[in-house]
């Protein structure tokens, strides 16, 4: 059996969508995710591309965190390390941050704001 040059026409191009999608679905192109913040008092998910700075009350204050350009990250905490707001930024489904001594914890995850409720129904 010889291999026509239609037959590379085909063959390649569709290589290439076999491959864009594997990029698609292992590496989160596409799928931004949800911001979840857990405290003592709850838990809260925002939509990863939604702009907001909310205060989470742990057992030494409030913990503050900034969801902005499809980042999460810690910007003030009354820990004394201040480890949570070095960390920087997350951006990815499956990153985390936490302030263990106020016992606040931030992370993403894969699902949409439409699966999950958000703060503001609340």
């Amino acid at each position: 059996m010889l291999l026509k040059p239609f037959d590379f026409g085909l063959a390649i191009p569709l290589f290439g969508l076999v491959i864009a999608s594997f990029f698609v679905v292992y590496t989160g192109i596409g799928d931004h995710g949800v911001v979840k913040l857990k405290g003592e008092s709850g838990e809260w998910v925002f939509p990863m591309d939604t702009v907001e700075t909310t205060g989470i009350s742990g057992p030494l204050g409030d913990t503050v965190i900034t969801i902005n350009e499809g980042a999460a990250r810690v910007t003030s905490s009354p820990c004394m390390n201040q480890t949570c707001v070095a960390a920087g930024a997350i951006r990815l489904p499956g990153q985390w941050l936490a302030c263990l001594p106020n016992r606040v914890m931030v992370y993403i995850d894969k699902g949409t704001s439409s699966d999950d409720v958000d703060a503001t129904t609340w």
